[in-house]
């Protein structure tokens, strides 16, 4: 080998060895939650948990309505469905510092600001950092969910090193036809499979009216060949009658 291979070769090795490494954030499994009671039942599917787009999808659910409270977030008065979702351990605490998230369109929120663990006194270097994510559901979107034929989703987005790129997705979704619904004060029943085929029902004729609205709005073919032979006698007349005067 020749003397000056041999010291590319080498230099080589020692750019391959200071070259910044690319870390690929470990991301953290997401844990499903319930607001205080008011979810009873079903069993979430969960696809792609611990990865960058994790979705949690209800099929079914049992849910009470629980009375609004500002001080704990809850801006409604409605049921609850979130998740728990905590912060990957690789992060240096100064750059975590620093992560933020989104629900939706909603301006971007500092992810270290908004950790129920900071309620409580807390070694910030040892123990986990999460925060607990919840979305709405009340009478008014299972029946708008009904009606646009969709499910009620819910989405999160994550930066976690804040480098302005999205690291996580977390999309919740809730199928409006295996919910039962259940008043704040009583056991009474405002949502189940039959509200949900009543309004289903219910949106089914507006959809045909409008069809039915639009037909009317276009001439039928028989009206069509009507008017036109009409235009053309009135046109035949007129000339016939021109040709004449002007004979006279």
């Amino acid at each position: 080998m020749k003397k000056q291979n041999l010291i590319g070769f080498i230099l080589l090795l020692i750019g391959m060895i200071f070259i910044p490494q690319v870390h690929a954030l470990t991301l953290e499994n997401v844990t499903v939650l319930n607001a205080n009671d008011s979810y009873k039942g079903g069993t979430p599917e969960i696809v792609g948990n611990g990865t960058n787009n994790v979705v949690i999808t209800y099929n079914t659910a049992d849910l009470k309505i629980v009375p609004a409270d500002t001080g704990i977030g809850r801006s409604i008065d409605a049921a609850w469905i979130g998740a728990q979702i905590v912060a990957p351990k690789d992060i240096p605490i100064e750059t975590l510092k620093q992560a933020t998230f989104k629900s939706g369109n909603s301006e971007d929120k500092l992810f270290w600001n908004s950790q129920d663990t900071l309620k409580k006194d807390y070694d910030e270097q040892s123990e986990p950092h999460f925060i607990n994510v919840f979305g709405a559901i009340t009478e008014e979107h299972l029946k708008n969910a009904t009606i646009a034929n969709k499910m009620i989703t819910y989405v999160w987005t994550f930066d976690w090193d804040h480098n302005g790129e999205i690291d996580q997705t977390v999309t919740m979704k809730i199928n409006p036809t295996g919910v039962v619904l259940q008043a704040k004060d009583s056991d009474e029943v405002l949502w189940n499979f039959a509200k949900y085929e009543e309004v289903k029902k219910a949106n089914e004729p507006k959809e045909e009216e409008s069809k039915e609205d639009e037909k009317d709005d276009v001439p039928k073919t028989g009206d069509v060949y009507v008017l036109s032979t009409l235009a053309f006698l009135g046109l035949f007349l007129s000339s016939f009658y021109i040709i004449k005067q002007v004979r006279k």
